[in-house]
């Protein structure tokens, strides 16, 4: 198993790597659920296929949990990624070349907060906002101190509601709507059903 043996607190959660605990796994699948439909993809990756993405170097998943009651809080995975913009058709002699202005990325490739956590604190809200200000921005500046990194992107699920509180709340953007569907067909993963890439400059 992979240890980090790192935590990241604020004045109400803290953060820690999926296998900072040999219990994590059984937590999770006791305690995590996301209760709409669209969602069940990120459940079903986090209880099944983020383990072996860790294995394989892959991906790194880090849990979010209550800083009094360790109640598991919600999740995201981290990945290196590079993309690729302005898709441009050189005239050569020998064809039609294809080339691309890249820039460093990591990948956002998976963030969700526990609904049955929210079910239960329903009093408080903006959990989502406070993980992504509070530990996911930080983390990621934390890592361009060490390697060349531009941009912090995602593949969304296309909800309108979604995509408008990554665009308000966390300062994400679309490309415009014809770099868009290029990068769509060089770049959305293979679990992709629809996903919308966005983006912001870190």
């Amino acid at each position: 198993m992979i240890k980090n043996n790192f935590v990241f607190k604020n004045e109400y959660f803290y953060f820690e790597h999926l296998f900072e605990k040999d219990e994590v796994m059984s937590d999770i699948k006791k305690e995590f659920s996301i209760f709409r439909k669209s969602g069940k993809g990120l459940e079903f990756y986090l209880k099944a296929n983020a383990p072996f993405e860790e294995k394989r170097n892959e991906n790194r998943t880090y849990i979010v949990r209550d800083n009094v009651t360790d109640e598991i809080v919600g999740y995201f995975s981290l990945k290196a990624g590079l993309i690729s913009l302005k898709e441009m058709v050189e005239l050569t002699v020998d064809g039609n070349k294809v080339s691309f202005e890249t820039f460093p990325g990591i990948e956002l490739s998976a963030f969700a907060v526990n609904d049955r956590y929210l079910d239960k604190y329903r009093e408080s809200k903006g959990y989502g906002t406070i993980i992504f200000g509070d530990f996911i921005i930080p983390f990621v500046k934390q890592i361009q101190k060490h390697i060349g990194v531009k941009v912090l992107y995602i593949f969304a699920l296309p909800e309108h509601k979604l995509i408008e509180t990554y665009e308000s709340k966390y300062n994400f953007k679309r490309l415009d709507r014809v770099d868009e569907d290029k990068l769509h067909k060089r770049l959305k993963p293979r679990f992709d059903d629809g996903c919308v890439f966005m983006y912001q400059l870190i």
